[in-house]
């Protein structure tokens, strides 16, 4: 299954780029989850680029119920975002993947910030799979509206913190 996300930042690239890379903001993205992460990690490598990783437990509330008996009380998670180096000072891009531990399931796709004047666009493009016989296509449809609930979460966190 196929999921895209676009998303309008009122903030300059320089300013989203420093809200990303902020352990503490990692913690309030997991939040507007509704979640507590475990574990924020964001990785400055001597090339420029950057790898952020989040680690929460999420509750199997944000998933159909036909499928929480076959995944516990709460999902494992691991977020992971790959940014290159930057090419000059215009785009940042990246990718994405999402993990959950013991589920048969994976999220993975690109990731790009776009400056536009004072404004700066978002855009997540990416392959929910789930490689289970008869019942795959109805898993990476779940998984794929929880990423989508996620990520609107997540940016509309990002939007309240750059508006601080």
């Amino acid at each position: 299954m196929k999921i895209t996300h676009a998303h309008r930042f009122d903030a300059p690239l320089a300013e989203v780029w420093a809200m990303l890379t902020d352990v503490s903001f990692g913690h309030a993205r997991a939040a507007s989850m509704g979640t507590e992460a475990q574990d924020v990690d964001v990785d400055e490598r001597e090339d420029g680029s950057f790898a952020i990783t989040l680690r929460a437990d999420v509750p199997t509330s944000s998933i159909p119920s036909e499928f929480r008996a076959f995944l516990g009380r709460d999902l494992a998670v691991t977020y992971t975002e790959v940014w290159e180096p930057p090419a000059g000072a215009d785009d940042r891009v990246g990718t994405f993947a999402v993990e959950i531990a013991g589920a048969p399931g994976h999220v993975a796709g690109a990731i790009g910030l776009t400056p536009e004047g004072d404004t700066t666009e978002f855009l997540a493009a990416g392959d929910v799979t789930a490689h289970v016989p008869v019942v795959g296509a109805m898993i990476e449809k779940a998984v794929g509206n929880a990423v989508q609930r996620a990520l609107t979460a997540q940016l509309e966190a990002a939007d309240a913190w750059l508006a601080r």
